[in-house]
């Protein structure tokens, strides 16, 4: 009831904003499911596109409206799911885009895997940690 309340005192814009990224996370979580992962990496993949300047703030709004729909996901590979849904969200504003995938060892020696995605030094999903870069695009 008071995450329904904290939603409903929300701005119209950061309902709308937070329904969109609810929306992609959803259809990232479907996608990864339904197709082989290196199908993702096609659809994913940037085309050559006039992009724009974000500002600032209008990527704090992606980035919570995109960390707010943690508590809705109930899946435990939420970074990818997470960067692929803030992927989709940036383009659709003709944002540019670093989507990265990388794995680090953790205390335990397991190896554990990561995705995060920035945009210039701006990290929408965060990398955290000491993870080794394989593959971004």
């Amino acid at each position: 009831m008071k995450t329904l309340k904290k939603y409903i005192d929300l701005p119209i814009r950061e309902k709308l904003i937070f329904l969109e990224a609810l929306f992609f996370v959803y259809a990232a979580k479907i996608l990864l499911l339904i197709l082989p992962f290196k199908f993702c990496v096609r659809i994913l993949s940037t085309k050559k596109q006039n992009y724009e300047n974000p500002e600032i703030e209008q990527l704090k709004q992606i980035k919570k409206a995109i960390h707010r729909t943690r508590w809705l996901s109930f899946w435990k590979n939420q970074c990818i799911v997470m960067s692929i849904a803030s992927r989709w969200m940036l383009q659709r504003r003709h944002i540019h885009s670093l989507l990265s995938l990388g794995v680090a060892f953790d205390e335990n020696k397991k190896l554990k895997a990561h995705a995060w995605l920035k945009t210039g030094e701006f990290g929408i999903v965060e990398k955290g940690g000491n993870f080794h870069e394989l593959y971004n695009f």
